[in-house]
């Protein structure tokens, strides 16, 4: 049996791979640390902070700007 090395998540930002030791999980999905930020003003999002709409990240406040 050939060597088959595991499936990691891709990012749905950029589409690459994520793996563990850079993961931020957001909506149930994986992202790198540096696609980890608001879609509309491009901070840099934490656990705090985030806000998940239809797989695309928002900080509290942009969120609530454009959906709220």
């Amino acid at each position: 049996m050939p060597f088959k090395p595991a499936d990691n998540p891709k990012c749905p930002k950029c589409g690459k791979s994520v793996y563990a030791a850079e993961e931020r999980v957001a909506g149930g999905l994986k992202w790198h640390k540096m696609c980890f930020k608001c879609g509309m003003c491009q901070k840099l999002l934490d656990s705090t902070n985030c806000s998940e709409h239809e797989g695309e990240l928002f900080c509290k406040v942009c969120h609530a700007r454009k959906f709220g």
